[in-house]
């Protein structure tokens, strides 16, 4: 996860970073304060190993230069979020990098948590911060998003963690709609291949069932049916079929792929 910034940020020391995580999680032990890459233990959040228990871990680097052509033009079609996410970029210049450590071994709920925890904690300590970048989801916020995160708990990591995505099918009018970011705690995005329906419904009822992966740990088996939509509202008595396969579109990732009924577009095995 990547802080932005216009100009050079001064990074807090060792301590002060240790008290903002704290408050938030608890006790923290810090295991490296060397500001090029600082690292804290979170006692709050352990991972089982065949010897015992270790508490994961946060890393934050130390502010760079920040290079906006790392961002690719793909992902740049789906700022949905912040409307001026171009024009944003254009004038960040500096980046932090922050991530976990030693966390994979956590239950996905878990790691969720210690994610938004770390995530809340950096963006309290650089007021300055104009937009944060998540790159497995290839969402751009802006820091009053992850500040004032509508979600609570673990679900909090949807905010920032999942983004919908939506593509025109070149050559035809078909559309396909994704969620980006649950693979990245080893959970199934969502897809639609679909036509006719309206995207932004699509785009809602997406979200919803992504949601509810994460809410209940990817709860549909291949071949079931969930409810789909009717008029944009779903429908309990309208089924629509899920199966899982690979992503129709970048990164390659298991998805559950939704199969909107007479809606349906491309081809199903």
């Amino acid at each position: 996860m990547y802080l932005l910034f216009e100009e050079q940020a001064e990074r807090p020391d060792a301590a002060t970073i240790r008290e903002a995580l704290q408050a938030r999680c608890g006790q923290v032990d810090t295991v490296s304060g060397n500001e090029a890459l600082s690292s804290f233990a979170i006692e709050a959040y352990k991972v089982a190993y065949r010897d015992g228990e270790l508490p994961a871990q946060v890393m934050m680097a130390d502010v760079t230069p920040f290079q906006q052509e790392t961002i690719t033009d793909l992902e740049r079609t789906q700022f949905w979020t912040m409307p001026d996410g171009e024009d944003v970029l254009q004038r960040c210049r500096y980046k932090l990098l922050i991530s976990d450590f030693m966390a994979a071994g956590l239950d996905y709920q878990s790691r969720a948590s210690l994610l938004a925890d770390w995530l809340e904690a950096a963006v309290s300590l650089f007021p300055t911060c104009q937009a944060v970048w998540i790159p497995s989801s290839g969402k751009l916020l802006v820091p009053s998003e992850i500040a004032d995160n509508p979600y609570e708990g673990a679900s909090r990591f949807l905010q920032f963690g999942v983004n919908i995505r939506f593509f025109n099918v070149h050559g035809t009018e078909d559309s396909l709609i994704d969620s980006l970011g649950l693979f990245a705690l080893g959970l199934p995005d969502v897809q639609y291949h679909f036509h006719t329906l309206d995207p932004n419904d699509v785009s809602r009822h997406a979200f919803n069932v992504a949601a509810y992966i994460f809410e209940a740990e990817a709860p549909v088996q291949d071949g079931e049916t969930i409810a789909g939509l009717r008029d944009g509202e779903m429908a309990q008595d309208v089924y629509w079929t899920c199966q899982y396969e690979m992503s129709l579109i970048q990164p390659s990732r298991d998805v559950m792929d939704v199969c909107p009924g007479e809606y349906a577009a491309g081809g199903r095995e």
